[in-house]
């Protein structure tokens, strides 16, 4: 009951703010889509409203009645062209029904995405739609991650979280998470940074706890980044020791012996093994249909036939692997236009993070721009070994790098402007000490 009548209110408050404008309307989706309370209720009736649908609806409509242009750019026509790719592949793939569905649920994900590129416009929005994901993913994992830490120390969560799925997608979304987090605290005072450093904590040991291999190297992954990209350093170090001493003691010896099997290939397992079957019969796949793949989503659909172990690994199985994945079920060139996103995502946080080095952004959009990059570098380690390539968190991740960089051409042309307005009224006050403006490049 009191489950139900949370969501109940967020959806009332959720609602009265969406109303105003189509960035509310965007964090009135993200959270229904993140913290999926129809699952978190344990209430029929928020299944039976489809919540998700209505939402998204209403933020395209409300987004093209308050004129909110959509210019998608290089990098937003390459999210189009992955989408028709998907589209080709499935009208020629072997089984167009099955890929259909799932399509359908995949261009609403790209028009999300597309969307968040139009309706973010300056580094507040930003932010705010980054606490929104931040509260909606993490709440969850925060309590989970703390309360089986000081209660069940050790102990393997199975969970599975809607948004995302099994364990193994879980421990790479929690991974991708918590740049967004540190970022978050980095850029807050007082209580506020305690409070999302606090949580940091929760969402990395529930991120461990699921005991996936691929999540532990995510998340490794993501610390490297983090401690190189920071400007401080010695700082940084001592609050990743400080959260790798608090946490890493509780994991039993059973942890350690299944993360040993990653670099000891007469110790791998049947899942190891498994994994690399699996990324094989992709590879046969896209050489049977090197243009267009299997299909959308098809790889499981399809596996049985290219399976030649006559079901050693069972039947309709998954690839396992994003990249193996766009590879068996939108071919090479949906593989070519996959790896140009990434690039280009992970580019655009490196320009922006230079720029807000330089001072010539907000210096908050620094740390935004190394979560972004953080948590792209943890999808591509740990989604090397997850089936995450169509995953919704994932793309709304490089519509929110496109946003990134778009909030900062403009910030730095309104800085541009600034300095130009300067000259302008020195000049005007006949000052012969003005100084003249500087243009700002990328670097």
């Amino acid at each position: 009951m009191l489950r139900t009548l949370f969501v109940v209110v967020v959806l009332a408050v959720g609602w009265g703010f969406a109303l105003q404008s189509p960035l509310y309307a965007a964090c009135l989706y993200l959270w229904i889509a993140y913290f999926r309370p129809e699952s978190w209720a344990w209430n029929d009736l928020f299944v039976t409203l489809n919540l998700s649908y209505i939402a998204g609806a209403y933020l395209v409509i409300r987004t093209m009645i308050s004129g909110v242009p959509l210019r998608l750019g290089l990098r937003g026509w390459l999210l189009v062209l992955f989408l028709a790719q998907a589209l080709v592949a499935t009208l020629l793939g072997p089984d167009s029904a099955y890929s259909f569905g799932y399509l359908r649920d995949f261009a609403k994900v790209i028009v999300v995405s597309l969307l968040l590129t139009a309706i973010i416009r300056t580094s507040q929005d930003l932010r705010l739609v980054l606490i929104v994901i931040a509260v909606s993913l993490g709440f969850e994992a925060v309590k989970q991650g703390w309360t089986q830490m000081l209660l069940n120390p050790g102990a393997r969560n199975g969970n599975s979280i809607p948004f995302l799925g099994d364990n193994n997608v879980v421990a790479v979304g929690m991974a991708m998470l918590i740049p967004i987090i540190a970022a978050l605290a980095e850029t807050s005072t007082g209580w506020r940074k305690r409070a999302w450093q606090f949580a940091n904590i929760g969402v990395f040991y529930r991120g461990l706890s699921t005991y996936s291999r691929g999540g532990f190297l995510a998340v490794g992954a993501v610390g490297a980044v983090q401690l190189w990209r920071s400007p401080h350093r010695v700082k940084t170090l001592a609050a990743i020791a400080v959260v790798t001493l608090l946490v890493l003691p509780v994991l039993p010896q059973q942890f350690w012996d299944r993360m040993s099997t990653i670099t000891a290939p007469e110790d791998r397992d049947s899942s190891t093994e498994g994994r690399l079957h699996f990324w094989q019969v992709a590879v046969a796949m896209a050489n049977d249909h090197p243009l267009t793949g299997v299909g959308h989503s098809a790889y499981p659909r399809a596996y049985n036939q290219y399976d030649w172990t006559a079901g050693e690994f069972g039947l309709n199985r998954a690839v396992h692997s994003a990249w193996f994945g766009v590879l068996a079920e939108l071919g090479y060139p949906g593989l070519l236009l996959f790896g140009a996103i990434v690039l280009s995502s992970l580019r655009a946080c490196r320009r922006v993070r230079r720029a807000a080095r330089r001072g010539e952004v907000p210096a908050a959009m620094g740390p935004y721009a190394v979560a972004l990059e953080s948590s792209l570098v943890a999808f591509i380690i740990g989604g090397s070994f997850v089936s995450f390539h169509y995953s919704e968190m994932l793309w709304h991740y490089f519509g929110l790098s496109i946003a990134l960089e778009r909030v900062a051409a403009h910030e730095m042309a309104a800085e541009r402007e600034r300095l130009e307005q300067q000259q302008r009224d020195a000049l005007a006050a006949q000052r012969p000490d003005a100084e003249p403006v500087q243009d700002f490049v990328w670097a």
